[in-house]
């Protein structure tokens, strides 16, 4: 080992782990994971909504960003659970997919699915969410983003 190896070795013990905490996240790099359900009904209908901030098409699936200290499941259970009041189960991941930097920043994007259990009705929160409801297939193909349908085909045939 070298002389230079020895002393970033002694450096590196002597911080304790908080420091080497702030080392690390100031030299690696960060980035935000952004969640998307397919969400399917008892009939097999798809859960669309309607959202206020997005540009373009506003119809698209659930979606949101984990937050600290939360799994992916648990994040899109809260993000539905807060647009629509759906308690959403059996909840899993589909794919994970990075987004490059030049897309909006550094993140990931993580494709989940679950179920609403018996006849649920979304109940939209009216702040992110205007509308939602449960659609069949062939509607939501009508109505949804591009890149919202490819997830569905994802979700539906894994």
């Amino acid at each position: 080992m070298s002389a230079v190896h020895r002393l970033a070795t002694a450096v590196w013990r002597r911080l304790g782990g908080r420091w080497q905490w702030r080392v690390l996240r100031w030299r690696e790099s960060t980035f935000l994971v952004g969640l998307t359900g397919v969400v399917i009904d008892d009939d097999g209908r798809v859960l669309v909504q309607v959202h206020r901030y997005w540009m373009g098409n506003p119809c698209g699936l659930p979606s949101g960003w984990a937050a600290v200290g939360e799994t992916w499941e648990q994040g899109l259970t809260r993000e539905v659970r807060e647009e629509t009041g759906l308690t959403v189960t059996d909840v899993r991941v589909v794919r994970v997919a990075p987004v490059p930097a030049a897309r909006r920043g550094p993140r990931i994007e993580v494709l989940l699915s679950g179920r609403a259990p018996g006849q649920a009705v979304p109940r939209p929160d009216g702040t992110e969410v205007l509308a939602a409801e449960f659609v069949d297939l062939a509607e939501a193909r009508r109505r949804l983003r591009p890149e919202h349908l490819q997830l569905i085909d994802l979700a539906v045939t894994s």
